[in-house]
C-alpha cells in the first residue's frame, strides 16, 4: 500500500499557500502521474480545508494546470544539469550537432527517471511542449517564469542554424520533427517497451537521434 505523503503545513508562510498547493502537486504527480493530483490529497499534504485552493484556483483543472507548468520547467532544470556535464567536440559544427542530440538524449532521461512527472508535464500539452507558451493562456502573476524544454530545444536549433546545418526556415519544421523523435522514444520506452535494459534503452535513444539529424542537417 503506498504511503501517504505527510502534512507540510508547517513549511509555508503567509502568502505561500499558492506555491506550497503547487508544490503538494507535483509530489503527488511525482508518485502516481497526473491522475494522483486530487484535491483532497493536495489539501490534506498541504494542511488546509479544500475550499482555501479556490483562493488561487478557480477549478482542479486549474491546479493541475499549474502543476504542470511547474513540472515542465523541472524537467528543463534537470535536462540543463545534464547537459552541463556534457564535453563537445571543438568543431564548431559538431559541436552545434552533438548538442541537439544531448538535448534530445536529457529529454528522454528525464522521462525514464521520473515518468510520473514527465506524464504530469505532458498533462495539457500532448504535442511535447513544442509551442511555447501553449496551456498558459490565462495571466498568472504567481506562474513560475523559468524555462521550458521548448526554449532549450530552439537554442539548440539556433546553434545549428549558426553552424551552417539547419537552414533558419525550417525551423519550425525542425521544431516538430524533434518533439516526435523524442516524445515518441520516451514514450515507446516507457509505455510500450517498458523492460528493456538500460543498455537497450540508450542504443534506441541513439539512433533515434542519429536519424533526427540526419534528417535535419545539411551534410557538407
Amino acid at each position: 500500500m503506498a504511503t501517504r505523503a505527510p502534512r507540510t503545513r508547517s513549511t509555508y508562510h503567509h502568502g505561500e499557500l499558492r506555491a506550497a498547493l503547487v508544490a503538494a502537486g507535483t509530489e503527488l504527480a511525482r508518485q502516481g502521474g497526473p491522475e494522483a493530483v486530487v484535491l483532497r490529497e493536495v489539501t490534506r499534504i498541504v494542511g488546509v480545508s479544500p475550499n482555501a485552493v479556490y483562493t488561487h484556483f478557480g477549478t482542479l483543472a486549474e491546479l493541475k494546470a499549474a502543476v504542470s507548468q511547474h513540472t515542465l520547467r523541472d524537467m528543463a532544470a534537470a535536462m540543463t544539469a545534464e547537459l552541463a556535464g556534457v564535453t563537445e567536440p571543438a568543431d564548431r559544427q559538431a559541436a552545434a550537432a552533438q548538442h541537439l542530440r544531448d538535448v534530445g538524449r536529457a529529454y528522454v532521461h528525464f522521462a525514464l527517471a521520473e515518468p510520473g512527472l514527465f506524464r504530469m508535464a505532458m498533462d495539457g500539452n500532448p504535442a511535447g511542449v513544442g509551442t511555447p507558451g501553449h496551456g498558459e493562456d490565462r495571466p498568472d502573476p504567481g506562474a513560475d517564469h523559468r524555462p521550458k524544454p521548448d526554449a532549450l530545444l530552439l537554442a539548440a536549433l539556433q546553434r545549428l542554424t549558426a553552424a551552417g546545418r539547419l537552414p533558419a526556415e525550417e525551423t519550425a519544421a525542425a521544431v516538430m520533427a524533434s518533439w516526435a523523435t523524442v516524445h515518441g522514444l520516451a514514450t515507446i520506452l516507457l509505455d510500450l517497451q517498458p523492460h528493456r535494459s538500460p543498455a537497450e534503452r540508450e542504443t534506441a535513444i541513439d539512433a533515434g537521434l542519429h536519424y533526427l539529424l540526419q534528417g535535419l542537417t545539411r551534410q557538407d
